[in-house]
């Protein structure tokens, strides 16, 4: 039975399902028409389940027919394990490929925010975790992820001059909260000068 996206969305006890469940590797195939080329990447997420586990199941029809998790499966396959998780949808085919397309496409929307992300592996690195293995980032790029950590460091360092007296710059997320802190720092007797106004 296909539910309607609104009946998907109800939560509570009546529509309470796994998550995912077991199942045989072979109980599942691939899509025959997936537009993804997942050839190079499966060696990668190899490692990743090797190292980490699943950190998602594979979606799947409920014929078997893979939606999500193509390079998960073939991955699995690769290191001869006999079971994957794997949640099973009601979805027509269209919806299916559908999902199957946005799947892969809405990864790739979203942006890094690069200077974070050198502080966290630049973190991690100290504290001597592997940050390569399994997680996509081979050593090249982590070098010029804390490469750019310095760069950027460097570079948003503003030069204050001492002489001018005690000096802090507050990075606002937005004019509003800006102006609000202004505000709320001159009732307090400060004086204040905005960089950006």
């Amino acid at each position: 039975m296909d539910r309607t996206p609104a009946q998907a969305q109800t939560h509570g006890p009546a529509n309470a399902e796994a998550a995912a469940e077991w199942v045989a590797i072979d109980a599942i195939h691939a899509w025959k028409d997936n537009p993804r080329k997942n050839g190079k990447a499966i060696g990668e997420v190899a490692k990743s389940i090797r190292r980490f586990g699943f950190g998602a199941p594979i979606l799947a029809r409920r014929n078997g027919e893979i939606i999500a998790g193509h390079t998960r499966w073939e991955a699995a396959k690769k290191l001869g394990l006999d079971r994957v998780p794997v949640r099973f949808l009601d979805l027509d085919p269209a919806e299916a490929h559908l999902l199957a397309l946005a799947d892969n496409k809405l990864g790739e929307v979203a942006d890094w925010d690069d200077e974070r992300l050198a502080a966290i592996v630049n973190l991690m690195q100290s504290e001597g975790v592997d940050v390569t293995t399994g997680t996509g980032f081979d050593d090249e790029a982590i070098d010029k992820i804390v490469a750019s950590l310095d760069t950027e460091g460097a570079e948003a360092e503003p030069e204050l001059d001492a002489s001018l007296g005690y000096k802090l710059v507050v990075d606002c997320k937005d004019e509003r909260d800006q102006a609000m802190l202004l505000e709320r720092l001159e009732a307090d007797g400060y004086t204040c000068k905005p960089l950006i106004s």
